[in-house]
């Protein structure tokens, strides 16, 4: 079980860039570490373009937008490499990129739901609050 275990919404914006250099610069090299990177994206609706005329209009935006949900995922892929390069063990870096049904705020408790934090610090000041 890794002692330090970050998890990093991640939304492409340049304070999410600082948080990354953040992890990277405090806990790359720390075999102890995992970081769970997580985007929840508003799902594409579903059209039948041939269904009426009008809908065919549709047709390229969609495929844009697509497309665009696609190069995010690639995107979220390309930080989880860069924090192995940065010294972060492979098997400790997860990428979430999921359907979001709810609130973000909802599926960012759902996804962390399983870690209790609380455990986490007991047993970080049982063992004399080293290593931070």
């Amino acid at each position: 079980m890794a002692a330090f275990r970050i998890f990093l919404p991640y939304n492409y914006s340049p304070n999410d860039q600082k948080a990354i250099r953040f992890a990277i610069d405090a806990f790359a090299g720390r075999k102890e570490t995992s970081v769970t990177l997580f985007h929840a994206y508003t799902p594409l609706p579903n059209i039948d373009v041939s269904a009426n005329p009008e809908n065919v209009k549709m047709r390229s935006g969609m495929t844009h937008l697509a497309a665009e949900l696609k190069e995010k995922e690639e995107a979220l892929k390309a930080v989880g490499d860069m924090l192995v390069e940065s010294g972060l063990d492979h098997d400790a870096v997860t990428c979430v990129f999921k359907k979001r049904v709810k609130s973000a705020a909802e599926e960012i408790v759902d996804e962390v739901a399983g870690c209790n934090v609380l455990d986490h610090l007991r047993s970080y000041m049982k063992g004399g609050g080293h290593g931070i």
